[in-house]
């Protein structure tokens, strides 16, 4: 288990090492990142003063969110001046305070799928829906609260799984603003494909990949009005391989800038020094063996209780779906954090 440090200062200093491959006359992404972004009606503005951002995040059990937190923040700072505040877990003060004050955008990179807490959804919605604040949506931040219809209509997408990890060709998506001066597609190495349900007619699907396993194409990033706020998300960014591709992190950067009327970087600028803060205090990350555990068993209680329930009320063949749909919804799998305990102490163990 580790201790994050409280405040990591993160100095970029002039450094040829230090400029991303999406500024690399070598690499044919590059060039097509070099071309001129086009004009908007209005003249954006110039990313001068820092940009504050609040990063809500957790502990991590399908995902190492502990080195995300320093891969994202580094990654955002090569392109534009931001100061980062993070939040790790932390529900309580989710739900109690008025946490997004004083921010000019969020980003969510959490996973809470088997989590029920309407207040917390409700905490997490309002600043975009309400107060109109900017957001950027990651990855597992979709599968996240998977039984309140309200969050996928939040995000404008619904998804509930993925395909297998595996080597992914990202597409753009007709021509927009965001994406104008990306290459048509470019390639991911292992991520997780995340199959789309379904999609708001009013969100504009920005990148989009063919899935193997389902023979058609998924939306993978998308730009939508959420009642008073904008929202980009992106179901990509599961390994620490695509979060360090320098397209994604170039579209992380630059859907930060859309967001927000600033002007677009497409190459990374070692001149900017912002800082990282961690306002969650003590935060304990699980090792490998904890996480191992509490995984197993979070799939095996949650698992073991809708197979019982399928088995003695799914009788009806013909309305099999609709039975096994209602099972899940009133079978609830643990949510990791109330299993950690159990873990630590032996109380429940995973087969080695």
């Amino acid at each position: 288990m580790y201790m994050f440090k409280s405040t990591i200062q993160l100095l970029l200093i002039s450094s040829l090492l230090l400029i991303s491959a999406c500024n690399d006359n070598s690499n044919t992404e590059a060039k097509a990142l070099k071309a001129a972004v086009p004009a908007k009606t209005t003249a954006p503005a110039k990313n001068e003063q820092a940009t504050k951002i609040l990063y809500i995040t957790s502990v991590g059990w399908f995902h190492d969110y502990q080195q995300q937190i320093k891969t994202i923040s580094n990654s955002i700072n090569q392109y534009m001046n931001a100061d980062i505040d993070v939040i790790v877990g932390d529900i309580e003060r989710l739900k109690t305070t008025d946490f997004s004050n004083g921010y000019d955008l969020l980003i969510y990179n959490f996973c809470h799928a088997a989590q029920r807490d309407d207040a917390l959804v409700q905490s997490l919605i309002s600043p975009i829906v309400e107060q109109g604040i900017p957001l950027i949506a990651l990855h597992c931040a979709m599968h996240s609260f998977q039984f309140d219809s309200q969050w996928a209509e939040f995000l404008g997408l619904h998804t509930l799984r993925h395909e297998k990890q595996r080597d992914i060709t990202v597409e753009k998506v007709g021509e927009h603003a965001l994406t104008k001066a990306f290459p048509d597609s470019w390639d991911l190495a292992s991520d997780e494909l995340y199959i789309t349900l379904s999609k708001n007619e009013n969100a504009i699907a920005l990148l989009q990949s063919y899935g193997v396993e389902t023979k058609q194409n998924h939306t993978q990033a998308w730009l939508y009005k959420s009642g008073q706020g904008n929202i980009i998300g992106t179901t990509l960014g599961h390994n620490e391989s695509t979060l360090k591709n320098a397209n994604f992190q170039c579209f992380l950067a630059n859907s930060i800038q859309y967001l927000l009327g600033l002007e677009l970087t497409t190459s990374a600028n070692p001149a900017f020094a912002s800082s990282v803060n961690l306002l969650s205090k003590g935060v304990i990350y699980p090792d490998q063996q904890e996480k191992k555990c509490v995984i197993h068993n979070m799939f095996s209680i949650g698992g073991e209780k809708v197979k019982s329930c399928v088995a003695s009320q799914c009788t009806d063949s013909s309305k099999i779906a609709q039975c096994t749909a209602q099972c899940q919804q009133d079978n609830p799998w643990p949510v990791p954090e109330s299993l950690r305990e159990a873990c630590q102490n032996n109380e429940l163990t995973a087969p080695n």
